[in-house]
C-alpha cells in the first residue's frame, strides 16, 4: 500500500507536535505496553525509544523504512532473541496509537490514525523479515485470594451483571482493537461478511465468556478453587490450545476485562477493585493452562467440522432423555446381527432372564450408549475423544481382553446409526449420518489405540446334534424362495451390499474388489458372485429336510471350507451374512409375522449348520 503525500503530511504534522516531549511520550507509551500485557515488561531493556516516529516521517521520502543509530537487521536480531511475537507487535501498535491519540487530541483523526498505522505496519514488517525464531513466556505465579478482594468483585459484579451481553461485546471488541489477530482465533468470524459488532454468534460467545469469568470470581474465595458454569476447566483447556491461545492473548484479554468493568463501574472503580479482579482472572488463566496439554496424535480429531458437531449435538439432545432405551435397542440391535457377541458379557453368559429383560444389560446399554453420545459431541469443540467416568487406556484393555475385532466395531457402527436413525427420524438426513459415523470413528481409532495386543478373533462352535428342520419350515422356505428366485441377480447384490453396509472391511475379503475402479453396485464380479452365493444359500435350504444334509450345487462343502479359510473369514462375518441374508427376504403375497419368525429360524438353521460343516 502506497504512503501517500497527504499520510505523510499527517504524520510529519503531529510529529512535530510532540517530538519535543518524545522522553515523557516514550516512557508513557511502553507503561502503557506493560499496563496490558506485565509480562513483556522483562523484554526490554530500555523504556525510551524514538525511533518509530522517526521512520515514519521518513517513509514516503526515503520509500523504505530506516531508522537512526541501529540497522533493521539489528532490530530483527534484537526482537528475535527477546522473544518478540505478532501479539507483542500488536500491542505496541495499540499502545503507540493511543499514546499519539493523547498528545495531540486537537489533530486526531481516523485519517491520522491510518497513516500512523500504516507507517508503524511496514517498520514492523521489515524487522520481522530478519526475525529467526519466536520465544515463549511462563504464566505469571498465582496471587492469593481474600475475602475482602472477593467482596469487591461481588459488588461490582450484581451491578454490572444485568447488562452483560453489552459488556460481553465490548470486550471482546476492546481485544479486537488491541490486538486485530486474535479474531481468527474464532471460526465463526474467518469468512463472516457480518461486521464484527453485529456477529450474532461473537454476541453469544462474548456474553457467555464475560459472564463464566464474572461468576467464577465472584465465588472464588468461598469454593477455594476456580469453578465454571456449563462446562468444564479440562474442556476450556483444551478449546484454548486447539485455538492456539498464547500467553499474550490472556494478557490481552485481562487489561481488556479490566477496562471493560472499569468503564461499567467508574463510580467504584479503585486500585484495590482493579487488583481484586486482576487476581481473579489470574486464577482462571491458571486454572485453564493447567489443562493446556498436548494432544496425542491418535486422539486428534482432525478433520471433525463444527457444522458436523451441530448436527451430532442438535440430534443428542432430543434422544438423551431416552437414553436408557435407546441405549438397550442399541445392543439388542448388536445381538441380532451377531448372537456370538452376547458372549463377549460374562453378565449374559449363563442368564435365564432374556436380552430385553436384563437389568445389567439395560444398565451396561444405557452406559454404553450415553458414552458414545457424549464423546461425539464435543468432538470438535475439544479437539479429542474425551469420555466421562473412565479412560481411554480402561477401555482399550477392556476390549482388548474381550476378544473384540474390527468386525465388532463395525457391527457397533452399524447398530448405533441405525438407533439414532430410528430415534431421530425427523432429522435424519445424509449429513447427519456422515458426522455421527465420523464421531464413532474417531472414539473407535482412539480406543483401537489402547489396544496394544488385540486378541486373535475367538471362533465360536456351534453345537448341533441334527438340523430338526421340520416339514412346516422346508414349505415356508421353499415357497418363498420360489417367489424370489426370478429376482435372484438384484437379490443378491441387495445381500452383499448389506454386509458391506454393516461391515465395510468385509469388501478387502475378495480380491476383484480390492483395487477396482467400478463402483460396488455396478461392479460385474460381485454381481455374478452375489447372485452365485445367494442362489446357493437359499438352493441349500430348501433340500435340507428331503437330503437330510447341507448340499450344494457346482461346489462342495470341502471347496467352500477352504476358500473361506483361505480369505480369513471369521464367525463374525458368517453373522453378517445371515443377517443380511434373512433381511433379503421377501415375498408378493402377504406373509405373517409367524412365517417369516420361522422361515428366518429356518435360513438361520441352515447358515448355522453350514457353518458347524465348513469348520469342521
Amino acid at each position: 500500500m502506497a504512503f501517500t503525500a497527504e499520510k505523510e503530511a499527517l504524520v510529519v504534522n503531529s510529529w512535530n507536535a510532540i517530538k519535543a516531549d518524545a522522553a515523557e511520550l516514550g516512557l508513557k507509551f511502553f507503561l502503557r505496553i506493560f499496563e496490558i500485557t506485565p509480562s513483556s515488561s522483562g523484554l526490554f531493556p530500555f523504556l525510551r525509544d524514538t525511533s518509530t516516529c522517526e521512520a515514519a516521517v521518513q517513509l514516503r521520502k526515503l520509500g523504505r523504512v530506516i531508522v537512526k543509530e541501529t540497522t533493521i537487521k539489528h532490530l530483527g536480531a534484537t526482537h528475535a532473541k527477546a522473544g518478540i511475537t505478532s501479539e507483542h507487535f500488536e500491542l505496541m501498535r495499540y499502545a503507540l496509537l493511543e499514546t499519539i491519540r493523547e498528545a495531540v487530541p486537537y489533530m486526531w483523526s481516523p485519517k491520522m490514525r491510518n497513516a500512523w498505522a500504516e507507517s508503524y505496519d511496514q517498520l514492523v514488517e521489515a524487522i520481522k523479515k530478519e526475525m529467526r525464531s519466536v520465544g515463549k513466556y511462563e504464566f505469571a505465579p498465582e496471587a492469593r485470594y481474600t475475602k475482602e478482594e472477593e467482596s469487591l468483585v461481588v459488588e461490582s459484579w450484581d451491578i454490572i451483571k444485568q447488562d452483560a451481553a453489552a459488556l460481553g461485546l465490548k470486550f471482546f471488541m476492546r481485544i479486537f482493537e488491541i490486538a486485530p489477530s486474535s479474531s481468527g482465533l474464532f471460526s465463526f468470524l474467518r469468512n463472516s461478511d457480518v461486521p464484527i459488532g453485529q456477529n450474532p454468534k461473537l454476541k453469544r460467545h462474548a456474553m457467555t465468556v464475560f459472564s463464566m469469568t464474572c461468576d467464577s470470581a465472584v465465588q472464588l474465595q468461598r469454593i477455594g478453587k476456580v469453578i465454571v458454569r456449563d462446562t468444564t476447566i479440562r474442556k476450556l483447556g483444551a478449546t484454548h490450545l486447539k485455538a492456539g491461545v498464547s500467553n499474550e492473548h490472556f494478557e490481552v484479554m485481562k487489561y481488556a476485562l479490566l477496562e471493560t468493568i472499569k468503564e461499567a463501574v467508574p463510580h467504584m472503580w479503585s486500585d484495590k477493585m482493579r487488583e481484586a479482579w486482576g487476581k481473579a482472572y489470574d486464577k482462571l488463566v491458571a486454572a485453564i493452562k493447567e489443562e493446556m496439554k498436548p494432544i496425542p496424535r491418535a486422539l486428534q480429531a482432525t478433520g471433525f467440522t463444527g457444522a458436523e458437531e451441530d448436527f451430532v449435538l442438535g440430534s443428542w439432545n432430543v434422544m438423551k432423555e431416552n437414553a436408557g432405551t435407546l441405549g438397550l435397542n442399541f445392543f439388542l440391535k448388536i445381538f441380532e446381527i451377531a448372537p456370538s457377541a452376547s458372549s463377549l458379557f460374562s453378565f449374559l453368559r449363563d442368564s435365564r432372564v432374556s436380552l430385553a429383560q436384563n437389568p445389567k444389560l439395560r444398565r451396561h446399554a444405557m452406559a454404553v450408549f450415553s458414552m458414545t453420545c457424549d464423546s461425539a459431541v464435543q468432538l470438535h469443540t475439544l479437539g479429542k475423544v474425551m469420555v466421562k467416568d473412565t479412560t481411554l487406556t480402561k477401555l482399550g484393555q477392556v476390549h482388548s481382553m474381550a476378544g473384540i475385532t474390527q468386525e465388532h466395531f463395525e457391527v457397533m457402527r452399524f447398530a448405533l446409526l441405525d438407533t439414532i436413525k430410528e430415534a431421530v427420524p425427523h432429522m435424519w438426513c445424509p449429513e447427519m449420518r456422515n458426522a455421527w459415523a465420523k464421531a464413532y470413528d474417531k472414539s473407535t481409532e482412539a480406543i483401537q489405540e489402547e489396544m496394544k495386543t488385540p486378541a486373535d478373533s475367538t471362533i465360536v462352535k456351534y453345537r448341533l446334534s441334527s438340523p430338526n428342520f421340520t416339514a412346516e419350515k422346508e414349505a415356508l422356505v421353499h415357497d418363498s424362495w420360489n417367489a424370489m428366485q426370478k429376482d435372484s441377480p438384484n437379490l443378491g447384490l441387495k445381500f452383499f451390499l448389506r454386509i458391506f453396509e454393516i461391515a465395510p472391511s468385509t469388501i478387502g475379503l475378495f480380491s476383484f474388489l480390492r483395487n477396482a475402479d467400478v463402483p460396488l453396485h455396478k461392479n460385474p464380479k460381485l454381481k455374478r458372485h452375489a447372485m452365485i452365493v445367494f442362489s446357493m444359500t437359499c438352493d441349500s435350504a430348501t433340500q435340507l429336510r428331503r437330503a437330510g444334509k447341507v448340499v450344494v450345487k457346482e461346489t462342495t462343502l470341502q471347496k467352500l471350507g477352504n476358500t473361506h479359510f483361505k480369505a480369513g473369514v471369521m464367525t463374525e462375518h458368517f453373522e453378517l451374512t445371515r443377517n443380511s441374508n434373512h433381511l433379503n427376504i421377501h415375498s408378493p403375497n402377504k406373509i405373517t409375522q409367524r412365517k417369516k419368525t420361522l422361515i428366518t429360524k429356518a435360513i438361520k438353521r441352515v447358515h448355522n449348520y453350514k457353518h458347524q460343516k465348513v469348520r469342521n
